[in-house]
């Protein structure tokens, strides 16, 4: 293991991660206590759903995913760009907020921040850094708000989902990536029609499910962000198609 570099902390702050200390933090959650304990999961989503003003605590529930996807292009970005495995350990992160409101964004703060350079086989390396964060942190995430918000599973998934399209989008158009375009297209290839739903703790593939492939980030599900405090429906939402179609 070796611990992040100063200037691979900052690349990573594109994704919310935090390399300060918590001291300007209004409130900080250890990711693990929200995967393995019930009432703090149930606090945490009361506490987004006052903050965004959510109508209820399955919309609390989506817009708690929205937020905490960005863990998966921060973990892919590791991966594709630098060839290297950050340590998600549940116990290691730190969420920190500030009393954003409506936005409501957390941050992520790894205690250590430590990542592992691939070493042998990158496709069996590559499989491991897909399960550590979508089986490791997503999926008992998504089946406990489920089970205590009766949030549709879809909806989260694909919370998550159209992050990781997005940020392949936009990592092949950026010129100082274009060394590594083949990589980058190639892991995400992987991700979308090659990796067993078991790497992300589940019987199918969400990322695969999904995709739209050239017609572009519209959504299936809606997201919910309508239902909140001032929030509308965003650009990709079926909603706004539906409307469009109907005239």
């Amino acid at each position: 293991m070796m611990r992040l570099r100063e200037d691979e902390m900052k690349a990573l702050e594109t994704y919310r991660f935090s390399s300060g200390a918590a001291d300007g933090a209004t409130s900080s959650m250890l990711f693990a206590q929200l995967l393995n304990n019930d009432d703090q999961l149930v606090k945490y989503v009361a506490h987004v759903r006052a903050e965004m003003g959510a109508a209820n605590d399955a919309v609390s529930a989506s817009m708690l995913v929205k937020r905490l996807s960005f863990l998966a292009p921060m973990t892919l970005y590791a991966m594709s760009v630098w060839n290297k495995r950050l340590v998600l350990d549940p116990g290691r992160i730190w969420l920190d907020t500030d009393g954003e409101g409506e936005m409501w964004m957390p941050r992520f703060r790894f205690e250590p921040p430590e990542a592992e350079a691939c070493r042998g086989e990158r496709s069996r390396w590559r499989e491991q850094v897909v399960r550590d964060v979508f089986a490791g942190l997503f999926a008992p995430l998504v089946a406990k708000l489920r089970r205590l918000t009766r949030v549709s599973p879809l909806i989260l998934w694909e919370n998550i989902a159209i992050y990781v399209y997005w940020v392949y989008d936009r990592w092949l158009e950026d010129e100082l990536l274009a060394s590594i375009a083949d990589r980058l297209r190639d892991d995400f290839h992987f991700l979308v029609y090659e990796a067993d739903g078991r790497l992300f703790g589940q019987k199918d593939n969400p990322l695969r499910r999904f995709f739209k492939g050239a017609s572009g980030m519209q959504r299936t599900t809606c997201c919910l962000y309508v239902h909140t405090k001032g929030g509308t429906c965003c650009q990709t939402c079926p909603i706004r198609a539906r409307q469009r179609q109907t005239g």
